[in-house]
């Protein structure tokens, strides 16, 4: 199933990002990534993907709830999207 990632939020140090997306059944889920600087790619943790959540709003709020540093406004980038 595609993703369509619809907003992205990053780490102030750059080693984690939040994607959120929709998926093609229009149902919405989040990611967190962490950059792995030895594959010098981003990899999942966490499972976060699995949860399907019914909007944007929706989904951003529950990645703030669950993703600890996203809740603190001092600790990542506005969105990127």
């Amino acid at each position: 199933m595609e993703k369509i990632i619809k907003e992205t939020f990053m780490k102030s140090d750059g080693t984690r990002k939040v994607e959120i997306f929709q998926r093609e059944n229009k149902t919405f889920g989040f990611e967190e990534l962490e950059f792995g600087f030895e594959e010098n790619s981003c990899y999942p943790v966490g499972e976060y993907s699995l949860a399907i959540i019914d909007s944007l709003d929706n989904a951003i709020r529950e990645a703030e709830g669950r993703v600890i540093w996203l809740g603190n406004p001092d600790d990542h980038s506005p969105k990127l999207n």
